[in-house]
């Protein structure tokens, strides 16, 4: 298939190989599992709302003429809980062949500040706090690539590690979704040097990260407004710079499918990186410190209950 416009490159050939994606029920998470089964993978899906991924699994199926090219199993990032049990699952179904694959594309919009299952800020919670669990759980079986999708909305968001969840104020929509994504590229700048400390010795990991801005796309995520009337003009407005969720789903599937440097940051090469085809971005300086990055993740997996330590779950002993 060449829906992504990639007429330069070859098509990816994934057969054989397993991906685990988060955000598989809608928008570019669903255009982007499509391709990656019409590209061969065998798929696993973790899913927050069951019904919402049995529709993607039959057109799956309908469309690969493959039984077995996904499967599905539950998984709520807002709930930590959720993240292990969801992650012990995971683990069972792909059994000793590991993870070709790990990608995660869901994320939350909130119209008013709201907490997740654990008293985390809910966008904190599960745009950035619920995935890192997710990948330092599953890295050990990762065989090859991490791809997580953040946003150039991570150029305004801000770091305050004394109020993280503005549980004392200050709280905004563009401000707690800000402060999700920047801790959301900051761990995971955090754990591409790592992988890759980690893949420069003799019996290095072999796996890399790679981050993503998809673009400004139409999918549910805009409808935070918390009003029907506007939703829908928002969506109108935008809809002349805003990319389908189809092509949205390219800058995902570049990242995880093309020879790119360990901890690139790939996004639409257009005006303002809200469309165009998949390419090299830039990063804001908060995002490109390493020191700010380890305090971030050291942060982060005590919140979520991993060791303090920073070495890689993928390491060996």
């Amino acid at each position: 298939m060449n829906v992504m416009e990639w007429e330069h490159l070859p098509e990816p050939d994934l057969t054989g190989r397993t991906v685990v994606m988060t955000g598989a029920s809608d928008g570019l998470g669903r255009e982007a599992a499509l391709q990656l089964a019409h590209w061969g993978a065998d798929l696993v899906l973790p899913v927050r709302t069951r019904a919402k991924g049995e529709v993607v699994a039959q057109r799956i199926i309908r469309e690969t003429g493959r039984r077995g090219a996904v499967r599905l199993t539950s998984l709520d990032l807002a709930d930590l809980s959720a993240v292990r049990t969801g992650a012990e699952e995971i683990e069972r179904l792909v059994g000793p062949s590991g993870i070709g694959l790990l990608i995660h594309v869901a994320g939350a919009v909130t119209r008013r500040r709201e907490e997740t299952a654990d008293g985390s800020e809910r966008m904190l919670g599960v745009n950035a706090l619920a995935p890192l669990l997710l990948t330092e759980t599953l890295l050990p079986l990762v065989r090859e690539r991490v791809v997580v999708v953040a946003s150039d909305a991570h150029t305004f968001g801000s770091i305050d590690l004394d109020d993280p969840h503005f549980r004392r104020g200050g709280w905004s929509l563009r401000a707690g979704y800000g402060r999700s994504k920047l801790t959301t590229m900051l761990w995971g700048r955090d754990l591409a040097d790592r992988l890759r400390a980690e893949g420069s010795g003799t019996a290095g990991s072999g796996v890399d990260l790679q981050l993503v801005h998809p673009g400004w796309v139409l999918t549910n995520l805009q409808n935070a407004t918390g009003s029907a009337r506007l939703d829908r003009l928002v969506t109108e407005v935008t809809r002349p710079i805003a990319m389908s969720a189809q092509r949205g789903a390219a800058s995902v599937l570049f990242a995880a499918t093309q020879p790119l440097p360990p901890g690139s940051y790939i996004g639409p090469d257009g005006r303002g990186a809200l469309r165009g085809r998949p390419t090299f971005l830039r990063r804001s300086a908060a995002a490109l410190d390493r020191d700010l990055a380890r305090e971030v993740t050291t942060w982060a997996r005590a919140e979520v209950g991993l060791s303090p330590g920073l070495r890689s779950a993928h390491a060996q002993p």
